[in-house]
């Protein structure tokens, strides 16, 4: 069956189980409203969608409250005043869903027609092995500056390997009482939230199964943040706290998470960390390190 085809039987004996889309989003309707009907236009036809705003001030509320008057979707609106972040969106979202499954979708992203259809396929593969698993995600297609990659193929993802880098993405698909059993995302992480959650998820529920049909598309260049663009020193306290809940910390552990922090452009090497990893070593990595400082 060709992916995207909606066949005429699914699983769970031809019951469409509810599956539940939470976008979270804050000042970007129209990126919003690309990332919505990219929803509305899946395969699969039981979808419930929900959205957060984070006090927009563009016309995303007033959107929001059209759209849920005529039925396409639900609206949870922050109007206090304040905002609350985009973990307290999502966090709202998953104990107000009402689907079977759940899996998100971030407002600058979009999703290709047959990614629910695959996932709900797919698990009841998966289920039918009678092993237990966390949930599924799928690889994801990157838009850049200089061209599309792909990225995070690698097949399955354990507690361990995660542990030491994010080999999920933003998203996976799992069931919704999951994601309550772990409380959802942490409001206090400043950056790392869906890594945090993925590392709870399956230290909790067992492996990740990687669908490898790159349903998830990313666009890098329209001028949003993410947090390739967020202060050093937020990434660096979000690292900081990641470790502090993974504790103990292996020294391997340690340099590649280090190695994987930086990754992140803006942060710069300190010298008590290249010790480490050269201490380590990670001279190949040190040096791919210093590479990256000197193409800036």
């Amino acid at each position: 069956m060709p992916i995207g085809y909606l066949s005429e039987y699914t699983a769970f004996d031809e019951v469409f189980l509810l599956v539940t889309v939470y976008i979270t989003t804050f000042n970007r309707i129209a990126l919003l409203k690309r990332a919505i009907e990219s929803v509305q236009n899946q395969t699969y036809p039981n979808i419930e969608i929900i959205v957060a705003d984070d006090g927009s001030s563009d016309g995303t509320s007033e959107y929001l409250r059209e759209q849920e008057s005529l039925g396409h979707l639900k609206a949870v609106i922050n109007d206090s005043g304040a905002s609350r972040g985009a973990c307290y969106g999502r966090n709202a979202a998953i104990f107000a869903a009402k689907g079977e499954f759940i899996t998100g979708l971030d407002d600058d992203d979009y999703f290709e027609t047959w990614r629910i259809q695959t996932f709900v396929d797919k698990w009841s593969e998966f289920e039918a092995s009678n092993e237990p698993f966390a949930g599924l995600f799928d690889s994801i297609v990157e838009h850049r500056k200089y061209g599309v990659v792909k990225c995070y193929d690698t097949p399955q993802v354990r507690y361990q390997e995660l542990r030491r880098s994010n080999l999920i993405g933003n998203q996976v698909f799992t069931k919704t009482s999951f994601l309550r059993e772990i409380n959802g995302f942490d409001i206090e992480m400043p950056a790392l939230q869906d890594w945090d959650t993925w590392l709870r998820l399956t230290e909790k529920f067992g492996v990740l199964h990687n669908c490898l049909s790159f349903s998830y598309v990313q666009i890098h260049d329209h001028g949003g943040v993410r947090i390739s663009e967020k202060p050093e020193e937020k990434v660096r306290f979000a690292f900081e706290r990641l470790k502090s809940k993974l504790r103990p910390v292996s020294l391997k552990e340690n340099l590649d998470l280090t190695y994987t922090m930086y990754g992140y452009s803006q942060v710069r090497p300190i010298l008590g960390e290249i010790l480490l990893l050269l201490a380590g070593g990670q001279l190949r990595r040190v040096a791919q390190v210093f590479k990256r400082e000197l193409l800036k």
